[in-house]
């Protein structure tokens, strides 16, 4: 009875492309399911400029300072010359496909732009002021995990924007 209604099926072309679609749709499903990943971890940052324990002109790494004398670290003159720097990394996103940001308490001061010469993202922060800053840099990839990392910085500029 079985090969009588196979045979029938296969006498009908449209019966024969019916079944090979429906057989490569089942057969590439767990092929798909095997490709799609499940990204739940956020990018890791680690800030290369400002360097911890030193103290800074226009964002210059000069000398070490004694750790928490005022802070983390000391700028003197802003980071214009060379800008506040950091290192993003994502299991599954390049580096430059992420999105970080810089803020000075809860300031946001702007996106840090991909430099791909030495594959960091920079900002400079500029400005004319004085006291102790806490600096939160975020790190959005693309699935929207976001990683965060801070640092005390002891600020001191008086050149304005």
């Amino acid at each position: 009875m079985r090969n009588v209604i196979l045979g029938e099926i296969l006498k009908d072309k449209k019966s024969i492309t019916g079944i090979f679609v429906i057989f490569v749709l089942f057969s590439t499903i767990p092929a798909l399911q095997a490709e799609t990943t499940c990204d739940d971890t956020p990018p890791t940052i680690e800030i290369m400029n400002p360097t911890e324990g030193y103290f800074h002109f226009s964002g210059i790494k000069l000398f070490q300072t004694k750790l928490d004398i005022v802070s983390d670290t000391m700028g003197f003159g802003g980071f214009r010359v060379r800008p506040v720097q950091v290192e993003v990394e994502d299991d599954v996103d390049a580096a430059e496909d992420i999105q970080v940001y810089m803020y000075v308490y809860e300031d946001e001061q702007g996106e840090m732009i991909y430099n791909s010469e030495n594959n960091l993202h920079e900002r400079q922060w500029i400005g004319p002021d004085l006291g102790d800053f806490v600096v939160n840099i975020s790190a959005e990839d693309t699935t929207g995990n976001v990683g965060y990392v801070e640092m005390d910085v002891w600020y001191f500029c008086f050149i304005p924007e």
